[in-house]
């Protein structure tokens, strides 16, 4: 795919277009502002410093670093398999950049400032960024075997959600894979949200607007027509464990697999493919 052909496609936006796309495809946590269902102006998303998120994860102690490890690490394992990787919201091109040669991934996210980081950072033969939607995507990126979307979900509106997913599985090859993840509302996930809001950085509060349990994550997904469908939770304790060691956290991790996370999951995982012919 020739990047000088998203680089015009990105120039074809105008102030305007960018307005009203920066209500699409919001990078959880990383991306430019969004607009809350009253129509008021809702979370600074560019309040946030480029690769701020990058530096969390690259950091490698504390609760928040260890949780961003975890939950790329199941992405990534759902993406055995593939080899050409489409990644919407990519914000600062962490997951990306987490990825060996074996794939060729492009990342895609409207925070112009977080895909400059990526660009800075990861940007390679086989890793591009691109400053657009998966709409406005040239015509020859498509032909993809997995797309991810990580934490976007939960920051968009049913209509452009719908919009949104709808553009990223067009851009699947028959058989490709969709892989998402998102806060889960049936976990203790609304209290550690409460407490984060209260003593932490990210506001919740005013970003998360789409709440999503594993019931209705799997009708979104059956909705799009997708096929072997399967949501669970994952991601319980094992975070909260790091101050107290990182290969601790990690080993907590591999005993809550299964049974444990599934009950007490914060984050719900979802899949399922685009039907073939």
């Amino acid at each position: 795919m020739a990047e000088s052909a998203a680089e015009r496609q990105e120039m074809k936006y105008t102030v305007n277009d960018r307005q009203q796309s920066l209500r699409r495809h919001v990078r959880a946590r990383s991306e430019p502002a969004v607009t809350d269902r009253d129509g008021g102006r809702g979370f600074d998303y560019d309040a946030i410093p480029d690769g701020y998120y990058d530096a969390v994860y690259q950091r490698r102690r504390g609760i928040q670093s260890k949780w961003h490890h975890l939950k790329f690490r199941r992405v990534v394992e759902e993406m055995e398999g593939r080899h050409r990787h489409l990644d919407v919201g990519c914000g600062p091109g962490t997951l990306i950049g987490l990825l060996d040669d074996h794939f060729i991934s492009t990342g895609i996210d409207i925070s112009t400032t977080q895909i400059g980081y990526a660009r800075r950072v990861y940007q390679s033969e086989s890793k591009r960024f691109y400053a657009v939607s998966a709409r406005a995507l040239p015509d020859d990126c498509r032909g993809y075997d997995v797309a991810t979307v990580v934490e976007v979900i939960e920051h968009l509106a049913p209509a452009e959600l719908d919009e949104m997913l709808r553009d990223t599985i067009e851009r699947l090859d028959p058989g490709g894979k969709l892989v998402m993840t998102t806060p889960n509302f049936r976990s203790a996930w609304p209290l550690v949200e409460m407490l984060v809001d209260r003593f932490g950085q990210p506001d919740y509060a005013h970003q998360h607007i789409n709440k999503f349990t594993p019931r209705r994550l799997r009708q979104l997904l059956q909705a799009l027509g997708l096929k072997d469908v399967r949501v669970h939770p994952y991601l319980a304790l094992a975070p909260f464990a790091a101050p107290l060691g990182w290969r601790l956290a990690d080993k907590l991790a591999r005993l809550e697999r299964g049974p444990v996370e599934r009950v007490a999951g914060l984050l719900l995982l979802g899949t399922g493919t685009k039907p073939r012919g």
